[in-house]
């Protein structure tokens, strides 16, 4: 009892200890505060050092400045009354003379207003409102003609309220409500049910409470996007019914709202291109030059020139081509035809028509790529690696001149850190990274494919890195001198060759090797990497040829098939061909000039279905298609069909091929009845019989993430039974791809190239000497309608002189 009394005895102590020390701390917190607001504590800053001011008086620094002000005024008063004369009458010329040219640009006669055009697209040196003043005078024809020649963008006027963005939400709205003008067609009735639903409104995403559903923008993202799938498609149907969609979509202002579909999406790539798709087939839709320059759209296609990412670039120059309707050299595109080459007016109409189609689940911009650098090619390009060693063949130089063979050995090369694929969500040619982007939508600088300017190429230094190399030059040049005449083999040349006899084929020069000095001026830097070949190397070597790609969707499986049910259930060769026949037809293509054929893997299917239909039809202009092909080249071709296509019953059910992949079985009726046909039809051309160039896989290609090597196409079934048959080291998805311009594959299509390129000049030649008198007449008539131009273009000329002059003065 005592011990429990001392406890609390000591207990109660304690906290009467603490309540009187927490009392004390209070009272003592309140007194400093009390102290501190009593005493200014800033006489403390008594001695700090405090900044010092002079007082100016007001009159006396008045005085100082007028003082100032006309001692400058009487230094340059002599330079200001020597110059400023002439600086008034400089402005008033040189805008007198844009004002005049166009005016010429819009009045005057064909010649005069392409000179006229050609003189304001130099313009640069006028201020922001005399632009605007010159757009506001200009047509909507001069402006597309000033918007084909890369001229400054401040000649086109923005869309009305650019600045002003709409909500996702009521952008997809109007996408809704453009689809539903086309209801009537069963593919406009098919997207809207697959994308807002039977109900009418725009639908919700799915989930509840408990389970995570999807964010709405996203979900709205998706909507549109799938929304603007279906206006691509429903918008490049061929006949009547594209035409009538496309009319219908441009009167309700389907323009406009496009406009805030761009606006509100102009760093995603995906988005840029369905929009730049679908502006590209309405402008297919002949007479609708200025529904574009009302709306605005100049300003964003010239924009769209300048672009980063290549696909862009060429959209827009087939769009504003379609459009242009007073350039003579000019032609009019049908969807998914893309021009390459040449991509602005041209002087003359091109020489040849070189058209490249893809295969399955290829494109424009994917199956046309330079190859990757290996390790082994790496070397071969003058790179230092251990595995390459080359071995000199030496000959009699009076004979053959003295060739380097270039050998790599087997070796397995080193793996790639991701897995490279082609993909709407990921860069083409990057390696995978982890993006960031908000809501899932992909980041624009992840997805461009960057086009390279034509540039000079510089020299390369003729020392070869490799110590081998080396010690192969100083012996060969002890043994004899290593002059101009040696050669290099090039980087893929063929395994085998079956080559034409003598006189059948078109191909000159030696096909397997290039010279030295060729070799040695190859530009190899990385940084030069194409990403279509076709479109930037040959305009370097044929710059008056036009290069057209073709593109279609297509899928391995009806599970991963996207669009309507007439694209997906339907996408059958023959009339994909037919539909390709029509729209080449309508391009121009080979009406007038020759035609070479590129086709890789199932792309040389449709060319074959393409010139045995061509040969069928009554219409000349689709007739002249299979006529003036004069070069038929077949990358990986299954002409027989191809085993991977072939699939058991059971495996059928489960991964249930597409349409495309069913017509490409081994051995399918429909293929050899194809193949047979066309050899036929070739053979009823006669001397017009066109050449015949078929590459093959040596190599199997690697598929599917388990790294299985599938020979895709075997060499029975690429062999056609005419014309010259290369077997090559590269597979199946590299045999359209080649490591450089001084390449086997490149090298041998150059040389078609020029071999049709001469026999058409011999052509024209005849032609010319029958009708000697007319064309100096002509050229006659033309010097005089475009007198007045001349002198303007001149009169520029010693303007923009005289103007470099004056700003050394001014």
């Amino acid at each position: 009892m005592q011990i429990e009394y001392k406890r609390v005895t000591k207990l109660f102590s304690g906290c009467g200890v603490a309540s009187l020390l927490g009392v004390l701390s209070y009272e003592a917190y309140r007194t400093y505060a009390a102290l501190t607001s009593l005493v200014d504590t800033r006489v403390l800053d008594i001695d700090r050092k405090r900044p010092d001011y002079i007082y100016i008086k007001h009159h006396i620094y008045r005085q100082s400045l007028r003082e100032l002000a006309a001692s400058e005024e009487n230094r340059n008063r002599w330079m200001t009354a020597i110059v400023q004369p002439f600086e008034k009458w400089w402005k008033a010329l040189k805008h007198s003379v844009a004002w005049r040219l166009l005016r010429i640009a819009q009045q005057g006669d064909q010649a005069e207003r392409l000179k006229a055009v050609q003189q304001l697209a130099q313009i640069d040196h006028l201020k922001d409102w005399d632009f605007q003043h010159l757009a506001q005078l200009c047509d909507y024809q001069t402006a597309i003609s000033l918007a084909r020649c890369h001229s400054d963008t401040r000649w086109f006027l923005p869309p009305r309220q650019y600045g002003v963005l709409l909500s996702m939400r009521e952008v997809l709205g109007e996408m809704k409500s453009l689809l539903e003008l086309l209801a009537p067609h069963k593919c406009a009735v098919y997207a809207l049910e697959q994308t807002f639903g039977s109900s009418g409104h725009i639908r919700e995403p799915d989930g509840d409470e408990v389970t995570y559903q999807m964010s709405p923008s996203r979900f709205e993202y998706d909507q549109l996007k799938q929304s603007l799938s279906a206006l691509v498609h429903l918008t490049g149907l061929m006949g009547e019914e594209g035409k009538e969609n496309c009319r219908r979509i441009i009167e309700s202002g389907g323009l406009l709202q496009l406009i805030e579909v761009e606006k509100l999406f102009q760093n995603d790539i995906d988005m840029k291109l369905l929009v730049s798709r679908v502006v590209a087939n309405l402008s297919a839709f002949e007479g609708r030059g200025y529904e574009f320059f009302a709306s605005g759209w100049l300003h964003i296609l010239a924009r769209w020139k300048r672009d980063v990412d290549m696909r862009i670039q060429v959209t827009a120059d087939l769009t504003l081509e379609n459009l242009d309707q007073d350039d003579p050299n000019g032609f009019r595109y049908a969807p998914k035809v893309y021009p390459l080459h040449p991509r602005g007016r041209q002087q003359a109409k091109p020489a040849v028509d070189v058209v490249f189609i893809h295969g399955l689940l290829g494109g424009v911009f994917v199956t046309w790529r330079q190859k990757d650098l290996k390790p082994q090619a790496a070397s071969l390009l003058g790179k230092k690696h251990t595995s390459v060693h080359l071995v000199s063949t030496v000959s009699p130089p009076q004979t053959t001149p003295t060739t380097v063979t270039i050998a790599t050995t087997t070796t397995k090369p080193a793996p790639y850190r991701g897995h490279r694929t082609w993909s709407a969500k990921s860069s083409s040619f990057e390696e995978p990274h982890d993006d960031k982007a908000e809501e899932g939508i992909a980041s624009y600088e992840d997805e461009l494919l960057t086009f390279q300017e034509s540039t000079t190429p510089k020299r390369r230094d003729p020392s070869i890195s490799d110590t081998e190399t080396k010690e192969l030059i100083e012996a060969l040049q002890q043994e004899e001198p290593l002059g101009s005449d040696w050669s290099v083999v090039y980087p893929d040349v063929p395994m085998a060759g079956d080559e034409a006899p003598a006189g059948t084929s078109s191909s000159s020069g030696d096909a397997f090797s290039v010279s030295g000095e060729q070799w040695l001026q190859e530009p190899l830097d990385a940084g030069q990497r194409s990403f279509c070949w076709p479109m930037e190397w040959l305009p370097k070597d044929f710059p008056n040829i036009r290069v057209i790609g073709l593109n279609y969707d297509s899928s391995l499986s009806q599970w991963s098939a996207t669009g309507c049910p007439c694209e997906k259930y339907d996408g059958k060769l023959e009339k994909r061909a037919s539909e390709f026949l029509e729209k080449l037809a309508t391009s121009n293509v080979g009406q007038d000039r020759p035609i070479i054929w590129v086709g890789h893997s199932m792309g040389g299917l449709l060319v074959k279905s393409i010139m045995v239909q061509a040969l069928q039809s009554s219409d000349p202009r689709v007739r002249r298609l299979a006529e003036n092909s004069k070069v038929v080249m077949f990358l990986g071709t299954p002409h027989r069909g191809s085993s991977v296509a072939k699939l058991k019953q059971h495996t059928s059910a489960l991964v249930w091929p597409s349409v495309e992949v069913r017509e490409l079985e081994e051995n399918s009726t429909q293929l050899l009845h194809l193949n047979k046909t066309f050899l036929r039809a070739v053979d009823h051309l006669g001397p017009r019989k066109p050449e015949i160039i078929s590459l093959c896989e040596g190599r199997p290609t690697v598929l599917t993430s388990f790294k299985l090597p599938i020979h895709v196409v075997q060499e029975s079934s690429a062999r056609i039974d005419a014309g010259d048959f290369y077997m090559t080291s590269e597979d199946h998805l590299n045999l359209s791809k080649p490591i450089c311009r001084q390449s086997f594959l490149y090298q041998r299509l150059v040389g078609a190239i020029q071999a049709a390129i001469r026999e058409q000049k011999g052509t024209e030649t005849k032609e010319e000497i029958k009708s000697h008198v007319t064309p100096q007449a002509h050229v006659f008539t033309r010097r005089n309608t475009s007198g007045a131009s001349s002198a303007l273009s001149g009169l520029y000329t010693q303007l923009k002189q005289f103007e470099q002059l004056m700003n050394v003065f001014i």
